[in-house]
């Protein structure tokens, strides 16, 4: 059963709600646009790996989490891009779509991948991730006092991907070997918890899920403001003219603009606005012109008049 969905990472939407407001100009813009680049190939590579969960047979009753975030008893935050929950065990798969070959060195503690133009790159070693999410959710176990091994691994997603020398003692391999991976841990344990302990632990987890709110680590003055329109690759800024907003460069009146860039501005300023935030970063003179666009947006306000500011939804895009 899938359990959690996968979505895109609060990263990666912050980078390309960022992307859409950062001048290309701006000295940072191929930065955050290489990371943006790469946090999108990670979740194709992510995706890629699902496809395999829905065709695998004999897998039994289990939960599938994709995407799963939560912190720890100490406020710290863990991201596992897929933990299956099973009666006889649970696995974390920690998964990296990249192009190039692939060295671990478990004693340095790190990662080296050799570009097809020979550069190298350093990173940490996934493999310590992999058990650090791991001493936590055995930790939960043990609260919950429930006994269930707790197995990782590391997976490939790209086909091209060369695996050099990494350690032997872990399982490391592209997409096409986690069905067997899977199958031997099967065939590994034996026992199997009762349902009903099963269904607890995957409530819990739910339960415990919390995503990690991303903010770009610039200052908001370098964001360009207003409704950007989207015909014209948000390269315009619309004007509020006669109680809509028009481009004027295409002419165009997508209503879907205004809740774009509210959009845009809770994932990068605030997940709130009052009506002086919002005739400043809006670009409305009016007072009462403000009061009537937050109006009709149907927002959830809170505090008085003077201190009134008005709740963005994640859902905004579903709201009349």
């Amino acid at each position: 059963m899938l359990l959690l969905e996968r979505t895109r990472s609060n990263k990666l939407v912050m980078l390309e709600a960022l992307l859409r407001r950062l001048d290309a100009s701006d000295q940072d813009y191929l930065y955050f646009k290489e990371n943006y680049n790469r946090q999108l190939a990670g979740f194709e590579g992510e995706k890629w790996v699902d496809r395999e969960w829905f065709d695998m047979p004999d897998l039994g009753s289990h939960y599938l989490l994709f995407n799963y975030e939560f912190e720890n008893e100490f406020g710290y935050p863990h991201q596992i891009d897929t933990l299956l929950l099973n009666p006889k065990f649970m696995l974390i798969l920690e998964i990296k779509n990249i192009s190039g070959r692939v060295d671990i060195d478990e004693n340095k503690h790190q990662m080296i991948i050799t570009r097809l133009d020979n550069t190298l790159k350093s990173y940490a070693s996934p493999i310590d991730q992999i058990r650090r999410h791991s001493q936590h959710l055995n930790r939960l176990l043990n609260q919950l006092k429930i006994s269930l091994p707790i197995e990782g691994a590391l997976v490939f997603s790209n086909p091209a991907t060369i695996i050099g020398n990494v350690p032997n003692n872990f399982p490391i391999f592209h997409t096409s070997g986690l069905r067997h991976f899977v199958q031997k841990l099967l065939l590994k344990y034996k026992e199997e918890l009762p349902e009903k302990q099963i269904t607890k632990l995957s409530k819990v987890l739910l339960a415990r899920l919390k995503r990690v709110e991303v903010k770009p680590t610039i200052d908001i003055s370098r964001i360009r403001k207003g409704v950007l329109c989207e015909y014209c690759a948000f390269q315009y800024q619309m004007k509020y003219k006669g109680g809509s907003w028009g481009c004027p460069n295409c002419g165009s009146r997508n209503k879907h603009d205004l809740q774009r860039a509210l959009n845009d501005y809770r994932i990068l300023i605030n997940n709130s606005i009052t009506n002086r935030e919002f005739r400043d970063f809006f670009n409305i003179e009016s007072v009462y012109n403000a009061s009537k666009i937050l109006s009709n947006l149907n927002l959830e306000a809170v505090g008085d008049k003077r201190g009134r500011s008005y709740l963005i939804p994640n859902n905004i895009f579903e709201m009349k």
